[in-house]
């Protein structure tokens, strides 16, 4: 394509470079916004650029961000969740919300399993003894992996990669997730209930996005349900969890502890309950942050910005499938619009 003649805006941290070269080579002019926008400076931008479509790496995409730019086209999430774009209002306008699924999958698992080693193996407490000119305790502190049950609560792409881990550690793998329709993997053994679930795992991992279903999923009743001395790790969502509860189960023991990559309250700040619990390892949403899958996630969201804009849907990454209900476009079964595929 010659020229430029569309636009994007970025809300958030720059892309990977080999997705901004992309873009500028299609035509796409590429508008840098602030690293982390509130909802006011978000559509100030929008309503100052009008882009044609919006790439989010951090901020909130509500009502006010549309109603400051009606004419945006399509939104790209730079991540496999979508909880800080309104689905609904998008739905509304006709406008298709991309995400990336499974692009930081591998990131995340190594994160879910660097957390659970912190804990079980109480890294933080023996960095901090030898540190302070002390040895090691006369008992043993620590557990092994191996033998141990995992449970895997959603088991799409990151769940997976979770499980060939775990596998690879010598643990045996249960997964919950009842949105799934493909075939669980035979060495997977399917829990029907979440109730199964966390009755038989020494370990859960959390792998569902936040939704009305999901929000303070694990509450101090599910956490009850856990064996004494299970861990709890959460690369998800932060309101999946009732962190009050957490903490509680903790400090009686009923958990030995839990690693947290998300929390209700981004940043948490270092009065909250978890910030104060030592038996939590904490990590800063960065689970899924890697070079290598910013590229991933990059070159997705450019991709998908590209085939919209140039009247070709690419991907079956439309979160919000049924954007073009008033459109006269056939559909697929699973309601996304049927185009040409991007032929280069």
């Amino acid at each position: 394509m010659s020229g430029i003649n569309r636009k994007v805006l970025v809300s958030g941290w720059a892309l990977a470079g080999p997705a901004e070269r992309l873009l500028v080579s299609n035509g796409i002019a590429v508008v840098q916004g602030k690293a982390d926008p509130d909802r006011r400076e978000l559509a100030n931008l929008l309503a100052e650029h009008r882009p044609d479509a919006l790439i989010v790496r951090c901020g909130t995409v509500d009502k006010s961000c549309f109603d400051a730019h009606p004419e945006l086209k399509c939104i790209a999430n730079h991540g496999a969740g979508h909880d800080n774009i309104d689905l609904t209002e998008a739905t509304c306008r006709g406008i298709p919300v991309f995400a990336a699924p499974g692009r930081n999958a591998i990131a995340v698992a190594e994160q879910v399993f660097a957390l659970l080693l912190a804990v079980r193996k109480r890294v933080l407490d023996h960095d901090a003894l030898v540190r302070n000119g002390r040895w090691r305790p006369a008992a043993p502190e620590t557990t092994e992996l191996h033998g141990r049950h995992m449970g895997i609560v959603g088991l799409g792409a990151i769940g997976e990669r979770v499980s060939v881990i775990a596998r690879a550690f010598g643990m045996r793998v249960s997964a919950h997730d009842p949105v799934r329709t493909l075939p669980f993997p035979t060495e997977i053994t399917r829990c029907t209930t979440l109730d199964d679930l966390l009755g038989n795992s020494d370990i859960v991992s959390l792998h569902v996005p936040l939704t009305d279903a999901t929000r303070n999923m694990i509450d101090a009743a599910a956490i009850g349900r856990m064996p004494k001395g299970a861990v709890l790790i959460n690369t998800a969502r932060g309101g999946i969890v009732d962190e009050e509860a957490l903490v509680d189960a903790i400090g009686r023991g009923q958990l030995s502890g839990a690693g947290i990559d998300t929390f209700a309250q981004e940043p948490p700040g270092a009065s909250a309950a978890v910030s104060a619990c030592r038996a939590i390892v904490l990590s800063p949403h960065i689970s899924g942050v890697t070079p290598e899958s910013a590229l991933r996630m990059s070159l997705c969201c450019a991709e998908n910005v590209i085939g919209f804009l140039k009247g070709r849907i690419v991907s079956n990454d439309i979160v919000n499938p049924d954007w073009n209900r008033n459109s006269e476009l056939p559909r697929t079964m699973s309601g996304h619009a049927v185009m040409p595929a991007c032929s280069g």
